[in-house]
């Protein structure tokens, strides 16, 4: 009689090798990982432009407010447009009529710098710091359908004069000293996996 004896079968070898398999997955996914990552490119930013998450508080609030004042500024005209046949843009009478902020003078407005609101020409609107502390004075630009808002971060920057036979340009802020506020942080660079 033959004698022999047979090993049992007991998945050993082959947990070892499916073991020693996904441990060579994962670390060749982790040695390439960071290869398959898609790198968006920055734009710097002008000289004139400053990132929105590089302002104060104050500043952040009343960019808040603009943005919101630019949308109901918009409607208004767009209302004129359609049912009176003109090209009518709000005045500082309407806009506080309709208890817009930030042309109203409430608590929010002493607490920001008090500024002083001039409707300079067609959608141009200027607010201007009278106190110390606050947010910069500002230029809300509404002649596009995204807000165009400019702060006076500088102490050289000079205000716009209202003069109804000039015609406006984004050329006489920059010149003036403003500085243009960028909505989207392109100046971070951002990874996205594909």
């Amino acid at each position: 009689m033959i004698r022999q004896t047979v090993p049992s079968d007991n998945g050993g070898k082959e947990g070892k090798w499916v073991g020693g398999i996904i441990v060579a997955i994962l670390f060749l996914a982790t040695v390439l990982l960071p290869f398959h990552q898609d790198k968006t490119k920055s734009q710097q930013l002008d000289a004139h432009q400053i990132a929105i998450t590089e302002l104060s508080p104050d500043e952040l609030a009343m960019v808040a407010e603009l943005r919101l004042a630019h949308e109901e500024i918009r409607n208004l005209n767009q209302d004129s447009r359609e049912f009176d046949n003109k090209n009518h843009w709000p005045d500082m009478a309407e806009l506080s009529e309709l208890w817009l902020a930030p042309f109203i003078e409430d608590k929010s407005w002493e607490r920001k710098g008090r500024h002083q609101w001039q409707h300079i020409d067609g959608a141009i609107y200027q607010g201007l710091r009278t106190e110390k502390q606050g947010a910069s004075s500002v230029v809300l630009n509404s002649n596009s359908p995204d807000p165009d808002i400019w702060l006076a971060l500088s102490r050289d920057t000079i205000p716009l004069v209202i003069n109804r036979e000039a015609v406006f340009e984004t050329q006489q802020l920059i010149d003036r000293g403003w500085t243009q506020i960028v909505f989207r942080s392109d100046s971070d660079e951002q990874v996205q996996p594909h």
